[in-house]
């Protein structure tokens, strides 16, 4: 995505996406700020679908209602700006991800991204870089995603089908998986935030502790949770080995397995 790795992902420094600006992964510190509720409202609203969206505030019906056509303008962003006025929402939101100044335009009904300057007569003029807005909303939410860990690139990247039935059978089979994963992670109440970051601080053997893991990003955090659980139980299964070597086929026992790549 816009010539972007895991690599870079893993770095605390600002992505600049071609065509709207400077993005940035939030520091835990910087969730703070706006508070874990708020950060939580961010994520339902950079993952919310158009269906989900209208069965959210009751707007299905209406939206069956109306022509195709009509149909295609109401997208979530449109229905966030015009619908419901709360472009005032969407600029908060935007300002915690872009780190560039920008003004909404209603006339455009687009977030212009740029710089303030000054010219040489000392006045203000704002250079343009960017914007978001109905054309490319989707894609700065799903860049977001993929900068938060929520989800990998091929997972956002809109897939090119043969025909309709082969799209039907696709969204079907990704929703039943996105279905899935909602339910295991949901499961657990232990795997929030709050509690995954005291059982981080912990123990873990990188020096993180309470004091200094607020200067993580989301997803340096996240990415760095999910290798302290394989890392733990690498620990359990090194431990019973040692102890009293309790599989049952001894090459059942692996200890390199903690150094196999996450998916």
């Amino acid at each position: 995505m816009k010539g972007f790795s895991d690599y870079d992902y893993l770095c605390d420094e600002p992505y600049f996406y071609e065509g709207i600006g400077h993005v940035k992964c939030p520091t835990l510190r910087e969730i703070r700020h706006i508070t874990y509720g708020q950060f939580n409202i961010f994520l339902s609203y950079i993952s919310i679908t158009q269906k989900q969206f209208l069965e959210t505030f009751g707007l299905t019906e209406k939206f069956n209602s109306l022509s195709d056509e009509e149909k295609e303008k109401n997208t979530v962003y449109n229905l966030l700006t015009f619908g419901m006025n709360r472009a005032d929402f969407l600029a908060y939101m935007i300002s915690f991800f872009v780190i560039d100044d920008f003004q909404y335009n209603p006339e455009q009904n687009a977030f212009l991204i740029g710089t303030y300057e000054k010219d040489d007569d000392g006045k203000e003029i704002f250079n343009e870089i960017g914007k978001i807005d109905n054309s490319n909303f989707d894609e700065f939410r799903a860049f977001l995603q993929v900068i938060l860990g929520i989800k990998s690139e091929k997972e956002v990247e809109k897939p090119k089908y043969k025909n309709k039935l082969a799209q039907r059978i696709a969204e079907k089979l990704a929703k039943h998986k996105s279905e899935q994963k909602e339910k295991q992670t949901s499961a657990d109440d232990d795997y929030t935030l709050p509690n995954m970051i005291v059982k981080y601080c912990t123990h873990n053997k990188v020096g993180i502790n309470i004091l200094n893991v607020w200067d993580m990003t989301y997803y340096q955090f996240m990415k760095m949770f999910l290798e302290y659980r394989m890392g733990r139980q690498a620990d359990i299964n090194d431990m019973m080995a040692a102890n009293s070597f309790s599989f049952k086929n001894s090459k059942d026992y692996k200890p390199m397995e903690y150094m196999n790549k996450i998916k």
